[in-house]
This record gives C-alpha cells, sequence and structure tokens, in this order.
C-alpha cells in the first residue's frame, strides 16, 4: 500500500466521525430553528385568539369566534391547520377542540408551566412542547389570560408533519454539502500527496537505470528538502560500501597474489621431481616441495581464518571462555617452535580465573597469531612472554611481550592491515623473514568482533608489547550477543 493511501486509510475514520457528528448537529439545529419559527406561529395564533376572546367578552357575543380573518390565518397550511381550546379556571371547555383539554392541565407537563399576561395587551412567547396526538406529533403552546376578573386558559396545537419534513430537507441539503465538500477534500489531499511523492518516484526512476556498480552520490536535487537528511545518510552508507567493496577488491587481489607464487612453486618443484632420480637432490627437492606445500597450507588457514573472523560479529559462537586455560593450550602448541629456535617462553596466568564471551576458536587463533608473530621476529635465544591479566573486578586482557626488534611508532597502525608486511632480515640466515602479512590482521579482526581493542607499543624486553584488552562483561554482551 501506497504512502497516500496509508495516510488517507488512516484519516478516514477521523473524517467521517466528524462529518456524523456535524450532520448530526445540523438536524439538531435545523430542528431547533424549525420549532422556534412553529412556536412563533403558536404565539402569534394565541395572541390573537386572546384578543379576541377579550372582545367578545366585553361586549362582541355575537361576534363570530374566531373571526374569519383569524380562522383563515389558522388553516392556512391546509394539511396542518392549527387548532385551539379555551378553558376557565374550572376547565371547562368553551370554545375549540375538546380533544386538547388534557394538555391544558398543570399536571400534564412541569417543564412547562402556564404563564400569565404580564400586561393586558403583552403576553410572553413561550416555547412550545412537543406530544402525541392520535399517534402523530404534535407542536403545543399554552397561556393563561384574564379577562373582567376570570381566569381563562388557552392552548393551541399544530401537527409537526409539515416542520419535520422541513427539518429533514434542511439536514438533508447539509448532509449533501458536507459530503460534497469531504470528498473535495479527499480528493485534494489525494492530489497533494501524489504531487509531494512524485520526487521521490524521479528518484526511484534514477536509481532504476543505475548499473550495479554505480555507488555514486544520489543527487540532493531529485528529492524534497525533507528527504534531505535521508540522502545523505543513503550517500554516507554508499560510501562507506564502496570503500569496503574497494578493500574487498584488494584483498582478493592481493590474497590471488599470495597464493599465485606458492603454488606456481609447487607446480614447478613437483615437476622436476617427477624428472630427477632417486638420491640426494631429489630428496632435497622434495623436502622444497613438503615446504612450499605446508606454506600454501598456512595461507589458505590464514585467509580462511581471517574471512570467518570478519563475519564473526553476527555468525561466531558466543560461550564463557577461561583465558588462563586457552593461553595454556595454545602454549603447549607452540612449544615446539620454541625450542627449535632455543626461545626462552613463558606464560604467566592472572591470580583468579578470567572468563570472557566469545568463540573459544577464533580467541584461541588470536592468542596462536601473536604468539607466531613474536616467535617470527624473536631472534634465536631470545624471549617472549604471554601473560593473561585480570579477574575478579578487573578487566580481562592477554599481553605477549618479545625480545625482537620492536614497531616503529609510524608503523603501529599499518601493521594490522592485511598483506602488510615490513622487511625485516633474519640475524642467523640474513635473509628476510618470512611471512604472509594475515597474522596482525585476524588478531584485529578477532578483537573487534569480541569487543576488544589492541594496542602495540615497546616491551620491557626490548621488542614489542601486544596487548588485547576486552570489554567489561555487560559491554561484550551488548557488543556480541549470542545468535
Amino acid at each position: 500500500m501506497s504512502l497516500a493511501a496509508r495516510l488517507i486509510e488512516w484519516l478516514l475514520a477521523p473524517l467521517l466521525s466528524i462529518w456524523l457528528v456535524s450532520v448530526g448537529i445540523s438536524f439538531m439545529s435545523a430542528r431547533t430553528t424549525v420549532d422556534t419559527v412553529l412556536d412563533d406561529g403558536l404565539n402569534a395564533a394565541a395572541t390573537m385568539l386572546i384578543a379576541e376572546w377579550q372582545q367578545r367578552i366585553k361586549g362582541g357575543v355575537g361576534q363570530p369566534f374566531p373571526s374569519d380573518t383569524t380562522r383563515r390565518w389558522m388553516n392556512i397550511v391546509t394539511k396542518t391547520p392549527v387548532s385551539f381550546l379555551i378553558v376557565d379556571s374550572n376547565s371547562l371547555a368553551l370554545a375549540g377542540d375538546p380533544e386538547l383539554q388534557p394538555f391544558l392541565r398543570e399536571s400534564v407537563d412541569g417543564d412547562h408551566p402556564l404563564l400569565a399576561p404580564t400586561t393586558e395587551t403583552g403576553f410572553h412567547v413561550v416555547e412550545g412542547f412537543n406530544t402525541v396526538i392520535d399517534d402523530d406529533v404534535w407542536r403545543f403552546v399554552r397561556l393563561r389570560f384574564e379577562v373582567a376578573g376570570n381566569i381563562y386558559t388557552v392552548g393551541v396545537a399544530q401537527s409537526r408533519e409539515r416542520q419535520d419534513a422541513l427539518s429533514r430537507v434542511a439536514t438533508m441539503h447539509e448532509a449533501v454539502a458536507q459530503t460534497a465538500t469531504l470528498l473535495v477534500a479527499f480528493y485534494l489531499l489525494w492530489y497533494g500527496l501524489t504531487y509531494v511523492a512524485k520526487p521521490m518516484k524521479v528518484l526511484k526512476t534514477h536509481l532504476d537505470t543505475r548499473s550495479a556498480d554505480d555507488l555514486s552520490p544520489l543527487p540532493e536535487q531529485l528529492a524534497p528538502e525533507e528527504l534531505a537528511p535521508l540522502i545523505a545518510s543513503v550517500n554516507s552508507l554508499m560510501q562507506r560500501l564502496q570503500t569496503s567493496i574497494n578493500a574487498q577488491k584488494r584483498f582478493i587481489a592481493n590474497a590471488a597474489h599470495q597464493l599465485r607464487t606458492p603454488v606456481a612453486a609447487l607446480r614447478t618443484l613437483s615437476e622436476l621431481a617427477a624428472r630427477m632420480p632417486d638420491g640426494p637432490e631429489r630428496d632435497q627437492s622434495m623436502n622444497r616441495l613438503i615446504a612450499t606445500g605446508e606454506r600454501v597450507s598456512h595461507l589458505a588457514t590464514q585467509l580462511l581464518t581471517l574471512v570467518r573472523a570478519e563475519s564473526a560479529g553476527t555468525t561466531r559462537l558466543s560461550v564463557a571462555v577461561e583465558l588462563r586455560a586457552l593461553c595454556e593450550t595454545v602454549a603447549h602448541d607452540v612449544v615446539p617452535h620454541a625450542l627449535e629456535r632455543e626461545i626462552e617462553f613463558s606464560l604467566e596466568g592472572a591470580e583468579h580465573d578470567v572468563t570472557v564471551t566469545g568463540d573459544p576458536t577464533l580467541i584461541g587463533e588470536l592468542v596462536r597469531n601473536l604468539l607466531d608473530n613474536a616467535f617470527k621476529y624473536t631472534p634465536r635465544r631470545g624471549t617472549v612472554m604471554l601473560t593473561v591479566l585480570g579477574g575478579g573486578t578487573e578487566p580481562a586482557s592477554i599481553r605477549v611481550d618479545d625480545s625482537g626488534p620492536g614497531v616503529q611508532l609510524s608503523d603501529q597502525e599499518r601493521i594490522f592491515a592485511p598483506f602488510t608486511r615490513f622487511v625485516h632480515m633474519d640475524a642467523e640466515t640474513g635473509l628476510p623473514i618470512a611471512g604472509t602479512g594475515l597474522g596482525l590482521a585476524i588478531v584485529r579482526e578477532v578483537a573487534e568482533a569480541h569487543g576488544a581493542a589492541v594496542n602495540v607499543e615497546g616491551s620491557p624486553l626490548g621488542g614489542a608489547r601486544f596487548v588485547v584488552s576486552f570489554a567489561s562483561e555487560s559491554r561484550q554482551k551488548h557488543v556480541s550477543a549470542p545468535t
């Protein structure tokens, strides 16, 4: 459903309610107006009857009552003529229609008392009331007056049939006018919303014609001013997406380059080994083939680990991990590497249990890559120290110190980029230290997926110190809740 349709649907109920209330008010207003006009006519008829009755009592007994003029006036509406009745103080009918006699008593309707004239010629204009006569609704007005010391009461009544018809006609006219106004309002609202939405359709057309590779900013002039913040946010998102895509393209290109060289070497060495006769040279070639295969396997493993670490924010396992026990397991795995290079390797655990929430496999890869990096750049007979800190109220952290060449201040951020390596010579062989440039990138990705920070600084051992600081438990749950 479109936005315009949703808005009109939302407005339909209150507008219809207002329309019904308005029609009801119009009906009540028309009825009140008709009642007022009808009461005025009945009061006028009563006044004429009282005046003629006074003349008759004071000497005009032979005159017809009511007069022809009054009678014609009272019968001007032939279908609903005005009826009247005059009674004395004893409720004895003197003239008019006796059927009206019950409605002249004080007890008939307490809300409509009998009123006396204020002067000989001035009378109250009284409000009439509705009553039922022979299953028909009538409007009734009654007045009390005095002539020659005697009290009389006159009542005049007229059927409401004609006036009710006028009320219905007036209400119908008002309802038709209000309905037309409502329909025009709906049309103008629909047209206005369609006009307002026109720039968004232009923007949609612009997006539909774009290619999948076009992530350039959206033109802000294509949308109204109210959508400018949204366009700015979309442009910012597209810029970040472009940056991410470019980084992925560079990563894929670097990964392909890094894999191409050892794979080509594997092919060449395997072809050479296949042609060589058994002997020392064949054995040496096979050893190089095995070493190259291990290098390819290590590179593929690190690439897969990096990809898994990059997606760990949404797909990783999230359980309680005891860091000290995990680091002890990793330390046992890398002891042969330390012994091979005669490196003094030690593990210092925290006094208390240090627990974080995360993926134990990924955190193990983080520790392993930190240690591999330290062993790689620490000279033979150097020192590497793994320390687990925290526990209790202190935040958990992992620290790795080495006695290698350290990291220059200007390079402390660059070393975490994938495939970034700085040339360092092995003091023993004089050759550049081999590596893929993925180890520290994996460390950074795993740390960020667990809400941790990685910092590098100088170590008291003379080399580099890498510190992975985990956030508090509540912060970890906020950053990386289980999925």
